[in-house]
């Protein structure tokens, strides 16, 4: 007898299963170490190397997500981690810029994959059996545990490179994590939802960004994840030289760190549904504006000698964990938003606008940063691409409220998939 369709939360299940293996990141801790370890790598031309990263994202972010409104969530989250796992070898192959900028570019074409299909994949699968309010609340779990399995990463990755001495095992060893990740995909059942494509990738593209217009809100907020986004990647990259700097080649101790960190994320990612609920949108998004900026007088005042190594040092590393607070809220934060405003025809498309968006600022200002960080100092760099990001951020804030205010989620239902 032939069995019927699993269960929701089954599937729901393989979903968080697949995300634990793709989150299980030995190499987060070491990534950028290992590059700035290759011969004449320094601050400057490693962000250049980044920046191929975000090229690459910026020319493939909205058809990636327009693909996956076409051809099926699943297929795009396979070949999104395939990619994704084989960017990672080769960039711990890589010894030289060239080759790591080949890494970064296959690297983010698995990314704009997977960042634009995961959540439409979960909202849809919730969908089909209209449990679609539950989004917030199985996303708070599914971030938790994402990012409790990145803390592990971090942890066993610190061991691997005591035991080893090698900064490239960690790279190398995500086959294995990631090779699981890719075999759960597999199990994976395509959401049963209505979806009606437009006739052409272009035509896709065009009325995802056709949706991102109509809505206000959606508008606001990508903007506003532009800003803040900026800061939070730009400090992600120098995190572990600024780490390094403090606590020296002790990679066990970076690799806890880093752990410390993410466990700190799966708290905030667990607390998402609750936040949200008691604060609103706005409320949220006022938080996640605090927990960016005001951390960065720590970061400036650790860098220029305010205070004696030992708190320095102390300081330096509680200035990390607000943003790590963000990275467990941002991604149901957005999702949950940009969801219950787009139908499921565009709602992969207009996930990747925000991608794209985002990363084509990364792509300008990433290289600033590090030039200044060469010239000058790495605190004075990040703080100074806070303060410039700080003010309009502010003021985007304000306009969300009051769009928010004018035109609530109630009176505003979901966009319909056509139309001009």
């Amino acid at each position: 007898m032939l069995s019927g369709p699993a269960p929701v939360d089954a599937r729901v299940r393989r979903y968080t299963l697949f995300v634990v293996f793709w989150s299980f990141e030995l190499w987060h801790p070491f990534w950028t170490l290992w590059l700035l370890s290759a011969p004449g790598v320094n601050y400057l031309n490693a962000t250049l190397v980044d920046v191929v990263f975000w090229a690459v994202s910026i020319l493939v972010a909205m058809p990636a997500g327009a693909l996956a409104d076409r051809i099926g969530r699943k297929p795009s989250l396979l070949l999104g981690i395939v990619m994704w796992n084989a960017g990672i070898v080769v960039f711990g192959l890589a010894r030289s810029l060239p080759v790591f900028a080949i890494a970064n570019a296959i690297w983010a074409l698995g990314a704009s994959f997977l960042f634009s299909s995961g959540p439409a994949f979960l909202y849809d699968t919730l969908t089909e059996a209209g449990q679609e309010a539950r989004y917030p609340k199985v996303m708070s779990r599914v971030a938790m545990l994402g990012f409790l399995s990145t803390a592990a990463g971090c942890g066993v990755g610190g061991l691997v490179v005591l035991a080893t001495g090698s900064l490239q095992a960690v790279l190398l060893l995500n086959v294995v994590s990631g090779g699981l990740a890719a075999a759960t995909v597999l199990t994976f059942r395509e959401p049963a939802v209505p979806r009606r494509p437009e006739s052409g990738l272009f035509a896709q593209i065009v009325t995802g960004l056709r949706a991102t217009r109509r809505s206000r809100q959606i508008s606001l907020l990508i903007l506003f994840q532009v800003l803040t986004g900026i800061v939070l990647y730009v400090l992600t990259f120098f995190r572990a030289p600024l780490v390094e700097s403090i606590v020296g080649q002790n990679y066990l101790m970076i690799g806890l760190v880093f752990g410390g960190f993410f466990c700190v994320a799966s708290v905030a990612g667990l607390s998402f549904g609750r936040i949200l609920e008691r604060l609103g949108e706005t409320g949220t998004l006022a938080l996640t504006y605090l927990l960016v900026y005001p951390p960065f007088l720590l970061i400036y005042a650790s860098s220029a000698g305010t205070f004696t190594p030992g708190f320095a040092a102390a300081f330096a590393i509680l200035a990390q964990i607000p943003s790590y607070i963000i990275w467990g809220l941002e991604t149901p934060v957005v999702t949950t938003i940009i969801n219950r405003r787009v139908g499921a025809s565009q709602r992969a498309t207009v996930l990747s606008v925000s991608i794209f968006f985002t990363t084509l600022s990364l792509g300008i200002t990433e290289p600033i940063v590090g030039y200044l960080a060469t010239l000058y100092d790495l605190g004075l760099g990040l703080s100074i691409l806070a303060v410039i990001a700080a003010v309009p951020s502010a003021l985007v804030l304000g306009a969300y409220r009051r769009s928010e205010r004018e035109a609530p989620l109630p009176a505003a239902p979901v966009l319909p998939d056509r139309g001009p």
